[in-house]
């Protein structure tokens, strides 16, 4: 019996209470009740093993209640070394605890002898239950937590996609009208009324004209552009910064005909369906 304590995942300790009985074939057997404070290193963190949820080298001190003669009895100062394979998942209650324990006493009465060759020396094994008191609680906090967490996640993300998703359409909108005004744009130019004014009113407007972006995203900042950019990895996006809204958007391609940002159109909807055509 005893308590135990966890640091981390990698460090814990425990100071305990037991009745160990100890023998030598054939020589001696007698029983110890040490008292042990033993800490423990997990030297394997990412374990991926359901059943087995940590693996210590363990190391303490200790005093243990033991017969140096028939009858009497007397408290043997020891050191302990050892290893503890922790079954966490195995028990509903609590964790199964397996492992070996090699102790080393500064005495030589252990056994029954004395013999003068050296200090006695045992070597042990155990198996014990840890009853976690605050596992049920923490789990549950834990899972609620997570919950929450993913919750708030998915919310985050569905308000994003709504976002873009009002920006496509205001900037599709706005497209939809650029190209028409582009297309008056190509009828005027086409037309020969030999008036000098409307010539050179027509050259002004056929010089603000350069051609058509494909565009598959629009966003309020250049670094919200770039890591969307970054996500769909395909070779040849540019990051277009609109002044007059302002807004950046995402180009796919550049044309200088209409026919042919059309026909980059059916393939920018492959990649989103939001995709438009602004007049730049």
């Amino acid at each position: 019996m005893g308590a135990f304590y966890t640091h981390d995942d990698k460090i814990s300790a425990e100071a305990t209470l037991g009745v160990i009985g100890i023998s030598t074939p054939n020589r001696f057997s007698s029983g110890l009740i040490p008292i042990e404070v033993i800490g423990h290193y997990n030297v394997l963190p990412d374990l991926s093993i359901d059943w087995l949820s940590k693996f210590n080298l363990d190391l303490g001190i200790g005093t243990g209640l033991a017969e140096s003669s028939p009858g009497n009895y007397g408290f043997a100062e020891h050191m302990v070394v050892g290893a503890t394979a922790e079954l966490g998942n195995l028990l509903p209650f609590g964790t199964l605890m397996m492992g070996t324990r090699y102790t080393m006493f500064i005495d030589d009465y252990i056994d029954g002898y004395v013999n003068g060759s050296g200090n006695d020396k045992i070597l042990r094994f155990f198996t014990g239950v840890r009853i976690d008191l605050g596992k049920s609680n923490n789990a549950d906090e834990l899972l609620a937590a997570k919950n929450k967490i993913d919750k708030l996640s998915g919310d985050l993300t569905a308000a994003v996609l709504a976002f873009d998703d009002l920006s496509a359409q205001k900037e599709g909108e706005k497209s939809r009208l650029e190209a028409e005004n582009a297309k008056l744009k190509e009828q005027l130019q086409s037309t020969e009324n030999g008036n000098s004014s409307t010539s050179i009113e027509a050259t002004e407007i056929i010089n603000e004209f350069n051609g058509y972006h494909v565009v598959i995203g629009s966003f309020p900042e250049k670094s919200l552009a770039d890591d969307y950019s970054a996500t769909l990895n395909i070779d040849g996006l540019e990051v277009k910064y609109v002044e007059s809204i302002p807004t950046y958007r995402v180009v796919l391609s550049e044309h200088k005909e209409l026919r042919a940002a059309l026909e980059a159109l059916e393939n920018a909807r492959g990649i989103t369906p939001n995709a438009w055509i602004a007049v730049y």
